[in-house]
């Protein structure tokens, strides 16, 4: 593993941290889907082929709960940290201008869910979800990107440009790898801004 600072690198949710902040907190809802489409794939087609829709079911919400976790990046450079959300914005902070390392909440949704088993499932997995999220994140002042200002930035090359609106900014580490201090994120962060890592 060679030291941080030649060019940039780009980190993306493992297995681990899918499991972690998308199909873990989903669980209970994941086991109820999966129930009713056996009862229904038993009362419709048997025994045998009951066991098809519970299957195609869980593995197409695990699919698309992978995908929902690789959404978020994260690239660490010379210049400094950027958060890379699914919709093309992109969040950045030069490490000089990282304030701290704090918690970060990750906000609560609503529940559109009828009554009964199937909302209670949907709030708790809701609350899991939340909690799941919520970690360490960067405070500072940033720079957010627009979707057509980053594909801008591509095309000027590697060295950012002044190009965003600049002010107050956040951005979670916790939603690309929870144990980021561990890994090859905080040696990226003891290479430059090491005051932000005690011990």
């Amino acid at each position: 593993m060679s030291l941080p600072g030649g060019g940039s690198e780009e980190f993306r949710a493992t297995w681990r941290q899918t499991w972690h902040t998308h199909i873990k907190p989903f669980l209970i809802s994941n086991i109820l889907i999966a129930v009713v489409a056996w009862v229904l794939g038993y009362v419709f087609g048997g025994p045998v082929v009951s066991v098809l829709p519970p299957v195609v079911l869980v593995g197409l919400i695990t699919l698309l709960q992978r995908v929902a976790s690789r959404g978020h990046g994260l690239r660490l450079s010379a210049d400094g940290v950027e958060f890379l959300r699914r919709d093309g914005v992109v969040v950045r902070m030069r490490w000089a201008d990282i304030r701290g390392i704090a918690v970060l909440d990750q906000r609560r949704t609503g529940v559109i869910a009828p009554y009964g088993v199937a909302r209670a499932a949907a709030a708790a997995d809701s609350a899991a979800f939340a909690a799941a999220n919520t970690g360490d994140g960067l405070v500072g002042i940033g720079e957010v990107l627009t979707p057509a200002q980053a594909a801008q930035q591509r095309q000027a090359g590697p060295a950012w440009q002044p190009l965003g609106k600049t002010g107050a900014a956040s951005l979670r580490l916790a939603v690309v790898d929870r144990e980021w201090r561990t890994g090859r994120i905080g040696e990226w962060f003891r290479a430059y801004r090491p005051d932000l890592m005690p011990g």
